[in-house]
């Protein structure tokens, strides 16, 4: 493990700030849990761990202020698939959701390390989850393009929205019918727990309320997902596409019309290609992928860049934010950490 880049100016989460000018990096962390990368991160909701997974499975505790690697919360394996995405019920600090792609859900205490359920999703590879805002429900989907959703206590299946199924059915399909193609990130709205939205290859965002059974209630056209490339704050939706140029814009909740391009600065042979966007701040967006194998911080109310941070020779697979930028990380391939902040 070594610590590269730590500029002295920690300041603590939670006090008043100024409009953010600059994204500033406060470590680079060599993790050695597995050579295949980071493909997952979840900060938890008092900030106080920020949790890593790996491209074998392994997940594992980091202090986002120290960068010090804390513990295991799974080891982790030769055999296993990589820990696709993990999530933090946002009232208990502890309690943490993992998703991988062997289809298995895991519910853990991350304090004790204990397991304490496990649920796996036959013929699929799981690459999303997300919890509602209250905590009472969580949503999950990979490839076989359904979205399961589980009760938080139990981890019962309570519902599942189906894919489109015109194959079988010989219907013609409807935009508003399930997707297509494999489904790469869910995000549940943050004042709305029924609602959540979804994404992936099929080039389509679906706005869902998890009380239906088939149908969305909107789409949006175009974006194509391929990582945790969706977020919500109030009635705008950020997406992130895997596409060479206009990849990164906000839409309309309401209207599922697009609102702006944010000006993504590409790289001049391999484009922008943005696998990871976030909101980081109520006026700055952080994003990444593997057309310039960095990190950019842009303000997209004004349209100005606040910094980028390059993961060397690697893309970027995933980043998290919390408490209005005081914490940003992101990881990708060779396992390589960077805690970041707004300044």
């Amino acid at each position: 493990m070594g610590f590269v880049g730590y500029t002295g100016a920690d300041k603590m989460a939670g006090t008043k700030k100024e409009v953010p000018t600059q994204m500033k990096l406060r470590y680079a962390i060599s993790l050695t849990r597995d050579s295949q990368g980071i493909y997952s991160l979840a900060i938890s909701p008092d900030g106080q761990e920020l949790i890593v997974g790996f491209g074998n499975g392994a997940i594992q505790a980091v202090n986002p202020v120290s960068g010090t690697p804390l513990r295991d919360v799974f080891s982790g394996g030769v055999s296993r698939q990589a820990t696709t995405c993990l999530c933090f019920h946002p009232k208990d600090p502890t309690h943490l959701i993992s998703v991988g792609a062997e289809g298995i859900v895991a519910v853990y205490d991350t304090k004790t390390g204990k397991c304490k359920a496990t649920v796996t999703e036959e013929n699929t590879h799981l690459y999303t989850v997300d919890i509602s805002a209250d905590g009472g429900t969580y949503a999950t989907a990979g490839s076989n393009r359904s979205i399961k959703i589980y009760d938080t206590r139990t981890n019962q299946v309570i519902n599942v929205l189906e894919p489109a199924d015109f194959v079988t059915s010989g219907k013609e399909l409807k935009p508003i019918d399930g997707h297509t193609r494999r489904i790469f990130a869910v995000r549940f709205h943050p004042e709305e727990r029924h609602i959540f939205v979804s994404g992936g290859w099929d080039d389509s965002i679906k706005i869902w309320d998890k009380r239906m059974s088939n149908e969305a209630r909107k789409v949006i056209a175009g974006p194509h997902i391929c990582g945790p490339a969706i977020d919500i704050k109030s009635s705008k939706i950020l997406t992130g596409s895997w596409v060479a140029k206009n990849a990164l814009q906000i839409w309309d909740f309401r209207k599922s019309t697009p609102e702006k391009n944010i000006p993504f600065r590409p790289d001049k042979d391999h484009g922008e290609f943005i696998y990871a966007a976030r909101y980081c701040s109520s006026d700055v967006i952080v994003a990444g992928g593997s057309g310039t194998n960095s990190v950019q911080a842009i303000n997209f109310k004004t349209d100005t860049m606040l910094g980028e941070i390059n993961l060397p020779k690697h893309p970027v697979h995933v980043i998290t934010t919390i408490h209005d930028g005081q914490h940003i990380a992101f990881g990708g391939g060779g396992g390589n950490l960077h805690i970041a902040y707004l300044n």
